[in-house]
């Protein structure tokens, strides 16, 4: 995806790049919505370091996790924001809200 020019309102919304996609095989997805660690994931996963908050411990760089073929990012290896800032945890770039 890419973002388009700036509509009515000013959001720019995101348009598909022609060809771009991709498939990725993996043996399971995790979908991770939430505002904090789910403790079915994180208690009845052996060899997955958790930090003293509860949360995955995770190369910050890559994403690897203690456990191995496991990457976490995101909310789950950094907890929720205090505030509200947009950002992808790949970006390593937040954008300050208009919001406080």
């Amino acid at each position: 995806m890419e973002l388009g020019e700036p509509d009515e309102s000013g959001r720019r919304r995101p348009i598909p790049i022609k060809g771009s996609e991709f498939q990725l095989a993996c043996d399971m997805a995790v979908v991770a919505i939430g505002a904090g660690p789910n403790p079915l994931l994180t208690t009845t996963t052996a060899g997955l370091d958790l930090n003293k908050r509860g949360y995955i411990v995770a190369d910050p760089e890559t994403g690897r996790t203690s456990k191995a073929g496991v990457w976490a990012g995101g909310d789950i290896v950094t907890g929720p924001p205090r505030s509200f800032w947009p950002w992808a945890p790949g970006e390593k770039r937040p954008i300050p809200s208009m919001i406080t």
